[in-house]
């Protein structure tokens, strides 16, 4: 046998070239075309290699360690391939099963749209629950259940579907925000408000609190703690989203006959326990809240008012002195006054024919005196009719170009203007005049009083503009 690599003649059974030290391979190497045949033919290879061994008396000199450690090769490689083999087989196994699986669903799923979609929504449930027992984890099952139930009319086997998917804890948060929007959507088709409520009050996922708010009502919060108080407070009563509040101030729970809260509640002095309810626009009712406070502040003075009341026939200006460091507010239209209402800063002209007033003085912080009521009457029997007095206007205002005919049509406007006896007042030197205020009319309803106030002498019905003021003291200015 020659070496392959440098072509000497070597000796018979030696597999070590005596000049280049080659060392010629009994086993040949296996390409990876060929490896995969190890699989089925390792046996018959083996035996053969026995045969050969046999056949050819291979000499003593074969097993040495050279030939072990080829025997040695051989069996490592069968052994490699083996689990290689395996291996492969068992990915594939799996991969065809996983695949398998997969699809079957889908052609199970597909099935039951296709039987809904041919009005046989029974029969597609039933095909769901099947699909369902195996495979619990596709949230597309209950989802297309819930909405064959409605399609058949069973709302409640709808929501229950639902409730299910939602109480299960099998699936993502995605699917369940699904389900809780399809469940509100189900209970809000029906106005079941207070389901919508309870199912929100026991949600633990805050977006879907957050985006259905409108639907819970929760409890009113209060502007200050409950508490003492050295001051009087105005106390605001919030409620999370659109509705009533109502409230009581001694204790007792308040219903939608107590009062309704409109604005800030002056707590002035004394001891409240305010109590609120919130209902929504849905008609849910929140629990009560309820506040204990205790204002201890001294009550302000009354506000001393100049005019009692009673008839008056010649002007008179009403003069109130405010007590120090509070601030004095009127009303006309006998409510309570409040920092809301007019406060009184001149002289306020007595009004012509009959008034009412309410003064009180309150505090920076709301609190708030008792009410000074006053009732006046005021007219004058030997003066110029109050009709007589706005037609002298009128005449006087055609004749100056500012009206075109007694009607109060004007080219000054489109619309057209009425005139309106408000007080009495004195010019000192000039005599005592009525005041009249001009309104313009646009012609859609809406009133609006001008910046001009016209007076006429009450005896003589001479006619001028208002200028001045009550501090200083009134002047008439021709026109």
């Amino acid at each position: 046998m020659k070496c392959p690599e440098c072509g000497n003649e070597m000796q018979e059974g030696h597999l070590i070239c005596e000049v280049c030290g080659y060392e010629v391979q009994m086993v040949p190497d296996f390409e990876e075309d060929y490896e995969p045949q190890i699989d089925n033919h390792i046996v018959d290879d083996a035996i053969k290699i026995d045969d050969i061994w046999a056949d050819e008396a291979i000499t003593d000199q074969l097993i040495t360690d050279t030939g072990i450690l080829i025997w040695a090769g051989i069996k490592h490689k069968v052994i490699l391939g083996l689990i290689l083999a395996v291996s492969m087989i068992l990915i594939i196994i799996g991969a065809v099963w996983g695949v398998r699986r997969i699809s079957d669903a889908d052609h199970q799923l597909d099935h039951a749209r296709n039987l809904a979609a041919q009005g046989k929504y029974d029969s597609a449930i039933s095909s769901l629950e099947n699909i369902y027992v195996s495979h619990p984890e596709i949230a597309e099952i209950l989802f297309l259940e819930s909405e064959y139930y409605m399609e058949l009319g069973k709302e409640d086997q709808a929501i229950d579907t639902l409730q299910r998917m939602i109480s299960s804890g099998t699936y993502d948060s995605e699917d369940i925000l699904s389900a809780y929007d399809r469940l509100i959507n189900i209970y809000a088709s029906s106005e079941d408000y207070e389901s919508i409520a309870k199912l929100l009050n026991d949600c633990e996922y805050d977006e879907i609190t957050l985006a259905y708010q409108n639907y819970v009502a929760f409890a009113p919060t209060f502007s200050y703690e409950e508490g003492r108080y050295e001051n009087a407070i105005r106390l605001k009563i919030s409620a999370n989203t659109s509705g009533t509040v109502y409230y009581t101030l001694d204790g007792s729970i308040p219903n939608e006959s107590s009062a309704r809260y409109d604005g800030p509640i002056v707590l002035d002095h004394g001891e409240y326990l305010v109590s609120a309810i919130f209902i929504n626009q849905y008609g849910i009712v929140s629990d009560v809240v309820t506040g204990k406070y205790d204002i201890s502040n001294d009550i302000p003075n009354l506000p001393v008012v100049n005019a009692d009341s009673g008839e008056y026939h010649e002007p008179v200006l009403i003069t109130v002195e405010v007590p120090e460091g509070y601030k004095v507010y009127y009303t006309t239209d006998r409510s309570t006054p409040t920092q809301d209402s007019v406060e009184y800063i001149d002289p306020i002209p007595m009004p012509v024919k009959y008034s009412n007033f309410s003064f009180a003085a309150i505090s920076e912080d709301g609190l708030s005196s008792e009410v000074v009521v006053r009732s006046y009457s005021l007219s004058f029997p030997d003066g110029i009719p109050l009709n007589e007095a706005v037609n002298i206007l009128k005449k006087r205002l055609i004749e100056r170009g500012l009206l075109d005919d007694m009607n109060g049509n004007s080219n000054r406007a489109p619309g057209r203007y009425t005139y309106e006896v408000i007080s009495a007042i004195p010019i000192s030197g000039q005599g005592d005049y009525y005041t009249i205020r001009e309104f313009y009319h646009d012609g859609s309803g809406v009133e609006t009083p001008t910046d001009t106030t016209y007076i006429v002498e009450i005896h003589q019905g001479s006619t001028a503009i208002l200028g001045g003021n009550a501090v200083t003291g009134f002047l008439a200015i021709a026109f």
